[in-house]
């Protein structure tokens, strides 16, 4: 299936293993003398201990930013100036497409992660680990598992212009807390989080728009080599398991990419004509997710820790 066919039918497009292996294992072994990869450094430097946590405190802006993003201090042009990704892109965003953002984002294994946070956040589907690191690691997101969300719930009152551009660095295999994601799940536009998902029983996931619509959908989940690309739209619905068979992280790169100013059409011009629902939303989520402690749909925790 060619490129512009796939990402109009599914909302996600599977580039394969385009990125050079070598340069990603490098990128991520410079990451490793920069951050660490050990669980007794991660549970006694990076998270706050018990007594330190305010939870009052807002979980907005604990992210990366400007200034405070690990990307700023690495090399990344063996990625941006590939030219299948460059030719990717300029087909789907235009030619003069801009990046909004980039991160690294690692996914923790719980041996890495202090008791009282396991405790706290077993049976959440969404919980803000960036707001439980201490201020200086926050350059980078942390993640233990995540629920089903489109990216569009971060951009209130916004037409969803935009792909979210994703690169492995290593090797990920099912069980090192791999992406999932539900092609055409973008057809309902933008629907607030937690998002109503019903498990069918194997990968059937019924949705739900809670505006009268709702469809059988099946899940995916997307493993693969050090080098593979990834791309999804900012309605397709997406998440990961939390790692609870290794003890190995994850380590990946996560772009934020829109269109161009171009008055030429490319695909997200076509793809938004085709989603016959809300392209963007005053109010996006609930206010238990929006403070970090929202249960979710509980299809992307492992049954043991199911309740």
């Amino acid at each position: 299936m060619d490129l512009e066919r796939e990402f109009l039918q599914d909302g996600v497009s599977v580039l394969g293993p385009i990125i050079d292996n070598e340069q990603c294992i490098n990128l991520k072994n410079q990451f490793s003398k920069i951050r660490p990869i050990d669980a007794q450094f991660f549970k006694e430097k990076v998270f706050f201990k018990e007594n330190e946590f305010d939870p009052k405190k807002s979980h907005y802006g604990t992210g990366p930013g400007i200034g405070r993003n690990l990307t700023e201090r690495v090399n990344l042009d063996f990625i941006e100036k590939n030219p299948i990704v460059q030719e990717t892109l300029s087909k789907v965003l235009g030619s003069d497409y801009k990046i909004m953002g980039k991160k690294f984002v690692m996914g923790l294994p719980e041996n890495m992660i202090p008791d009282w946070i396991n405790k706290r956040s077993k049976n959440l589907g969404f919980v803000n680990l960036c707001a439980l690191v201490r201020p200086e690691f926050r350059d980078m997101t942390y993640f233990h598992g995540i629920d089903y969300h489109m990216d569009i719930v971060d951009h209130k009152n916004r037409i969803g212009d935009f792909i979210t551009f994703y690169v492995y660095l290593e090797d990920v295999t099912v069980n090192m807390s791999p992406l999932h994601i539900i092609p055409r799940s973008h057809i309902f536009g933008g629907t607030t989080v937690p998002h109503d998902l019903k498990s069918l029983g194997g990968n059937k996931i019924l949705y739900s728009d809670r505006r009268g619509k709702s469809e059988e959908f099946n899940s995916k989940m997307l493993t693969g080599v050090a080098g593979n690309v990834f791309f999804w739209s900012s309605y397709n619905l997406h998440g990961t398991m939390p790692t609870s068979i290794t003890n190995t992280p994850r380590v990946s790169l996560r772009y934020l990419i829109e269109r161009g100013k171009s008055t030429e059409e490319c695909i997200i011009d076509k793809f938004l004509k085709t989603i016959d629902a809300p392209l963007s939303m005053k109010i996006t989520m609930d206010d238990e997710v929006r403070r970090g402690y929202g249960v979710g749909s509980r299809l992307l925790k492992p049954r043991e820790q199911l309740p």
